[in-house]
């Protein structure tokens, strides 16, 4: 290992490849910013999975009284039985971590690694957002049940960005 590190300082410390480095070093430095995606791109993309993971989430849980179809109570009344904290909390925990599985599935890897890098950015300003529009939509948004619910969407969100790869998952199963 130290060899390497000896080799490393001896190129840095050339002066004779100093033009030629740093043209190369330019060169590959505007190819990779050619390859890098936009934020704007993925952060449209990050909001259709969220559009998506709400549709599916809003099918079976009718969070803040706003249910899609199904009449009923859905998961809401299976989660009310333990508490109606765990069901707000569960419910954002539930809407989140459905919106970043779609996006984790659907994005490249290098898109995932934006989001990754950013991701209480991500998660906080989605989280926001949506609890913004439950509450335009809904009357029985609080301070309370919408703090459980922010409670709730960090702890899914965060846990589904913990996901390496959904190809090991496909892999495993296709071993089975």
């Amino acid at each position: 290992m130290k060899d390497i590190k000896k080799d490393f300082e001896s190129f840095a410390n050339d002066t004779a490849t100093e033009s030629g480095s740093s043209f190369v070093l330019s060169k590959i430095h505007v190819d990779i910013q050619k390859e890098l995606p936009s934020p704007w791109k993925v952060a449209t993309k990050l909001g259709i999975a969220h559009i998506a993971g709400s549709f599916v989430t809003l099918m079976s849980c009718s969070q803040f009284g706003v249910q899609l179809f199904f009449d009923g109570g859905g998961l809401m009344h299976l989660f009310m039985k333990i508490s109606p904290s765990f069901c707000y909390a569960f419910c954002g925990a539930l809407y989140f971590s459905i919106s970043f599985l779609i996006a984790r599935i659907t994005l490249r890897s290098d898109e995932w690694l934006m989001i990754a890098r950013s991701k209480v950015l991500s998660i906080s300003s989605l989280a926001l957002v949506s609890l913004g529009g439950l509450s335009l939509v809904s009357h029985e948004v609080n301070f309370e049940t919408g703090l459980l619910w922010l409670f709730g969407a960090a702890v899914g969100g965060e846990l589904v960005t913990l996901i390496k790869s959904p190809s090991l998952w496909r892999a495993r199963l296709r071993s089975k």
